[in-house]
């Protein structure tokens, strides 16, 4: 049985990799931002493309590393970043994956912050919920931080420490069994018919208890 801590700018993983939706504004994500551009150690900050022009808009300092295709970022920053980026022209995959990708390659799998998969264009954000629990190969742990709360990738049996009356979803893009337990509305080896089924429930007590075979994504909203 696998636990999570409640996630604050404290316990959050450290490896933070930005995607291009709309960049953070809520105090959590850019504390853990500033972290990294205050070099705190531990940190750092990967770029998914023409992430890097809005992080730009907040800090002159650059990201460790930017991937994807390219097609975003100009070319007078392409020339500033210099041996920072990491090319990949190919279509078949879109920048989240690719940088997912090139992390697992180069550091093995990290407990990895994401900010910025949320706002922009709801496609985008759709199709990056979609892609979380296929990135579950590639992470020891990943959690989606977004202003309003935060999406966690759970693989296996796990306990999660909440508050009494938190809201909280969840989303089993494969449609196996789950259980959900200190929740309003629990679940016992319950096949959901539909995505939206698990959406909505509310923590009573300090720690909710899942049991899944396949990934599948928890959200949290901030209480």
């Amino acid at each position: 049985m696998r636990t999570y801590p409640r996630f604050t700018q404290e316990t959050l993983p450290q490896t933070l990799v930005l995607a291009n939706g709309a960049f953070p504004t809520a105090p959590t994500p850019l504390a853990l931002i500033d972290h990294w551009i205050l070099g705190k150690e531990g940190y750092s900050l990967t770029c998914c493309d023409g992430a890097v022009n809005k992080l730009r808009r907040y800090t002159d300092r650059l990201p460790d590393a930017v991937i994807g295709d390219l097609d975003s970022v100009s070319p007078a920053l392409k020339d500033l970043l210099a041996g920072r980026i990491q090319h990949f022209p190919d279509q078949d995959t879109n920048d989240l994956t690719k940088t997912f990708t090139y992390l697992h390659s180069r550091y093995g799998k990290q407990a990895i912050t994401l900010l910025g998969a949320s706002g922009g264009r709801e496609d985008h954000l759709l199709a990056n919920l979609a892609l979380l629990p296929t990135y579950a190969p590639l992470v020891e742990n990943l959690v989606m931080l977004t202003d309003e709360g935060y999406f966690l990738l759970i693989t296996e049996p796990s306990t999660i420490d909440v508050l009494i009356g938190q809201q909280i979803s969840i989303f089993n893009f494969q449609r196996t069994p789950i259980s959900l337990g200190g929740v309003r509305w629990p679940l016992v080896e319950a096949t959901l018919p539909a995505l939206w089924c698990g959406s909505l429930n509310c923590a009573i007590e300090n720690q909710i208890t899942v049991h899944t075979t396949a990934p599948i994504l928890i959200y949290l909203a901030n209480v």
